[in-house]
């Protein structure tokens, strides 16, 4: 393992699951379990699932499933090493040494750290030189030198080897500055990627300055914009740019724009909450990273019809974190900076303080959809809203809106909450019904991508899978397991991975009780994992059970029985059968 099992144990031990988790979503207790809606996928009845028992976590809807430390990893976006810290700096703990990453690969990214540094500041001095381009477009469009120095913005010459020839000199070679997305190779022609274009500096939460975003200076310059490729050091769909500067000037609310020049010109009007994504569109990543900063955020994408497609898809994302949502409605501008020109700071202010919740936003562009004095479409107008009133999981919620769609056309309140709540029973025994083939689908392995060979050794991967569980559940069992069974008794090759690094991670560590299966296992592997642990059924005579696991993975070695090809009365009879061997 990259870092000491006893470490990794006494990390989860300070940090328990139940607590980290909900310090990110909203759980309920169900027993000695909790529930919440899932954080990474969206969805209106919960299905996430926290098992305190096995210290794990596993999405009987989406399938997504691991420990703390997977948790942290997929929320924050971090890789494995940096998920044990950021959680060892939540516990007071001292990071033992990290010998897995090679000193090459670390001297790589400092050098592609300090290449931007360098460039980043080349950048600026080019624009505060004056008389250039870059400076005339900052006159034109109103900003200030205080707003340049703040996001410390710069200027690209209109030149093909500028930053390239500065970067030679400092003693950067060719190959490392392609790397790091600063010059491209063409046909063995290296030229600077940037040129004649203000240059937005992108700053990581560390204060990294980790990639660029271009604006062209030209008149009929295209692209727009130009954006550093994804690197060793920055991922587009995981940063925002200005969070490093918003989050700590939030108040608890974060504006979300569609572009940096908009971030950069509310910041001077005096919105220094703002943020945006980078050359791409809105992402999960990007949500769950402002979840980490606000419990608010106000969406003030561009009013045209790319813009509105791009609210709806943030607000879904932002919710499923959740985050409150509101919606900013601008008429007479396309964006915050033209609406701020138009009508000032104070109105803009006054548009946040209206901003519309994401029902209102919906149902108002529903109501555009339609007229209203029309029996056939205010009677579509009333379907398609009494709909997005019914996905709403407040009571409360529905209750006020189906109260204000009653005023608003003039029928009862007592009809529109019947018609509610029949639409709503629906969706959520629709949703029952997915949830369930979800883990039915596991049970038979039907669709199982992780372990292939469970839908033709059916019995064998169930007395393997339930073996696993009982051996990660009891560690004082091991010797007396091993001396039955191995690893090469095991019928499908996944169980048998699982199984070997069960056996060897408590052989080469008797104190350690809680494994950490992502520090070898891929996401999709550590989430079958978690699965399986978690719903294998236990008997009260554990070992009895193991034993009996043991003689129907032996007996089941040469046999093949296709889960697909049985019916599902023959599936569940076949089930039953073994079920019933676990019995005592």
């Amino acid at each position: 393992m990259a870092i000491d099992s006893a470490f990794i144990s006494d990390l989860k031990f300070r940090c328990p699951i139940e607590e980290v988790i909900g310090g990110y979503v909203n759980l309920k207790r169900a027993g000695s379990r909790y529930v919440a809606c899932c954080p990474f996928h969206n969805e209106k009845t919960p299905s996430f699932t926290v098992f305190t028992d096995t210290s794990s976590y596993y999405c009987f809807g989406c399938g997504a499933g691991g420990d703390v430390i997977t948790f942290i990893m997929n929320r924050e976006s971090l890789d494995y090493i940096d998920a044990v810290r950021l959680l060892a700096d939540r516990a007071g703990l001292t990071m033992p040494e990290d010998r897995s990453i090679p000193e090459s690969n670390k001297r790589q990214r400092e050098r592609m750290l300090e290449m931007h540094n360098i460039s980043a500041r080349h950048f600026y001095k080019n624009l505060a030189a004056g008389n250039n381009e870059a400076v005339r477009y900052l006159e034109k469009r109103g900003l200030t030198m205080q707003s340049v120095k703040r996001y410390g913005l710069g200027f690209a010459k209109d030149s093909y080897d500028d930053l390239k020839n500065l970067l030679i000199a400092r003693g950067y070679s060719l190959q490392e500055m392609t790397a790091a997305g600063l010059i491209v190779n063409k046909n063995g022609s290296y030229y600077d990627k940037f040129r004649n274009r203000l240059m937005f500096p992108v700053i990581d939460l560390r204060g990294n300055v980790v990639a660029f975003s271009g604006r062209t200076l030209a008149a009929d310059g295209i692209p727009k914009y130009i954006n550093s490729p994804d690197t060793e050091i920055y991922h587009k769909g995981n940063i925002l740019f200005g969070l490093n500067l918003a989050k700590d000037k939030n108040n608890g609310t974060l504006i979300l724009c569609e572009g940096n020049i908009d971030v950069v010109m509310l910041a001077q009007a005096g919105f220094k909450n703002s943020v945006a994504p980078l050359g791409t569109a809105f992402t999960v990543d990007q949500a769950r990273r402002i979840a980490q900063y606000a419990k608010t955020v106000i969406i003030a994408f561009d009013s045209d019809s790319a813009g509105q497609k791009a609210t709806s898809k943030a607000i879904d994302y932002l919710k499923n974190q959740g985050v409150s949502v509101r919606i900013l409605q601008m008429q007479g501008a396309k964006d915050p900076d033209e609406y701020i020109k138009t009508y000032g700071k104070d109105r803009f202010a006054m548009l946040i303080s209206q901003s519309k919740t994401p029902t209102e936003y919906q149902i108002d562009k529903l109501r555009e959809k339609f007229d209203l004095n029309d029996t056939a479409q205010k009677m579509e107008y009333i379907s398609q809203s009494s709909q997005v009133i019914a996905a709403l999981s407040s009571e409360i919620e529905r209750e006020i809106y189906a109260a204000a769609l009653a005023k608003e056309l003039e029928i009862s309140v007592q009809t529109v909450k019947a018609d509610i709540e029949r639409r709503r029973k629906i969706m959520v025994k629709s949703q029952h019904r997915k949830v369930m083939s979800a883990e039915q689908q596991q049970v038979v392995g039907v669709g199982d991508s992780i372990n292939r060979q469970r839908r033709d050794n059916l019995l064998a991967s169930r007395a393997e899978e339930t073996l696993i569980a009982i051996l990660c559940r009891n560690p004082d069992l091991l010797n007396e397991i091993t001396e039955n069974i191995s690893d090469t008794d095991f019928v499908t090759d996944f169980n048998r991975q699982v199984f070997r690094f069960v056996t060897d991670s408590f052989k080469n560590d008797s104190s350690v009780q809680n494994l950490s299966f992502n520090s070898v296992f891929d996401s999709a592997q550590t989430s079958k994992i978690t699965f399986l642990l978690n719903t294998a059924i236990l008997s009260d005579d554990i070992r009895m059970q193991a034993q009996d696991c043991i003689r129907t993975i032996k007996s089941q070695k040469t046999k093949k029985i296709d889960a697909a090809q049985l019916d599902a009365e023959q599936l569940m009879s076949l089930i039953k059968k073994g079920d019933k061997k676990d019995e005592y």
